[in-house]
């Protein structure tokens, strides 16, 4: 960059069961066009050698601190913990088994300046089998930060962490929603919500890691399903303040069929708090009261009554998912 002003940047990395991947990760980072970075590593007691691999990395580089978890926190906590240290003015998101174009930094540093933004937003290429394939969105959903937030209550711009490059600022408040997953959908129109500017950038500038097995979007449990609960739970009052009628009630209908998913899952194997399972069973009971309840099908309206009246229903079916997994992961 030409001006002689050279913003840290603080970048925060979850890690966990990430040792074929990290190493790439934090090259990536490392290799920057754009050199004045803090680099965040947070090992969420990995079970693997993902923690060692980062401690040797940070041996080596100053820019690199490294936090190390006693026990499996998740990554909502993990990346907590890396914003409670930010000393950036800008902060970006990556994962441990993903990797950044060498330019991404420079990129964004250069276009939230010039255009005078609050985020930037970037596309992204998915490796999968090997094989890099960009993913694009659409530009006209980004005309102003309005429009930028609508599209991402209905889900039409991806509420991906990891593509976006953020003002400090916009995180100054705000923390993820700990013990779930897809913590992404619920916090992104959230921090949208507070900001006033947006800018586009149509260039794909981090490459998103399909191939790992235990990655969170390769992988589903009743943690998962409660954390799609509570994107669409939470999204329901944003989607009424801007009058998004059918949309709300698309909201209720995802709602109620993550929850009763989530609930059998969780009684085939727990792994939920009781405050989370309770918090699924109060809104299925005023779903199931509601004289407008959406319809949700025959397969979740059985679900349904399993959770609230029937629980061994919902613990036969949690079972079958399990089963099915195992045996799609043999084939694979």
């Amino acid at each position: 960059m030409e001006s002689q002003y050279r913003p840290l940047v603080s970048i925060i990395i979850p890690v966990y069961k990430a040792e074929d991947y990290i190493g790439k990760c934090i090259e990536s980072l490392q290799n920057q066009t754009y050199s004045n970075l803090q680099i965040i590593l947070i090992e969420d007691c990995s079970p693997d050698d993902s923690g060692q691999i980062c401690d040797d990395y940070a041996a080596k580089d100053d820019r690199i601190t490294v936090i190390h978890h006693e026990r499996n926190m998740g990554v909502s906590k993990t990346r907590n913990d890396g914003l409670a240290i930010v000393k950036g003015e800008y902060i970006a998101f990556v994962d441990g088994d993903d990797y950044v174009a060498p330019s991404m930094i420079e990129d964004c540093l250069f276009t939230i300046q010039k255009e005078q933004v609050d985020v930037v937003v970037f596309d992204i290429g998915v490796l999968e089998n090997g094989t890099i394939i960009p993913r694009h969105m659409d530009e006209r959903h980004f005309v102003n930060i309005k429009s930028a937030y609508t599209a991402l209550i209905e889900d039409k711009i991806p509420n991906y962490l990891c593509n976006k490059f953020f003002k400090a600022i916009a995180w100054k408040e705000i923390r993820l929603k700990e013990n779930t997953d897809f913590e992404d959908l619920m916090i992104m129109p959230l921090v949208f919500k507070n900001l006033s500017s947006v800018y586009y950038l149509q260039k794909a500038l981090y490459f998103y890691n399909c191939d790992n097995e235990n990655s969170i979007t390769s992988n589903w449990s009743s943690k998962s399903k409660y954390g799609l609960f509570c994107s669409y739970l939470y999204r329901q009052p944003l989607a009424e303040e801007l009058e998004m009628t059918e949309f709300v009630r698309y909201c209720r209908h995802r709602a109620i069929r993550s929850a009763v998913g989530g609930i059998g899952l969780n009684l085939a194997k727990p792994e939920l708090q009781d405050k989370q399972v309770e918090h699924m069973l109060d809104y299925l009971k005023q779903e199931e009261q509601s004289s407008d309840m959406p319809p949700i099908g025959a397969k979740y309206q059985l679900l349904l009554y399993g959770a609230l009246h029937a629980p061994i229903i919902s613990k036969i079916y949690g079972h079958m998912m399990f089963s099915l997994e195992r045996i799609k992961k043999f084939f694979n």
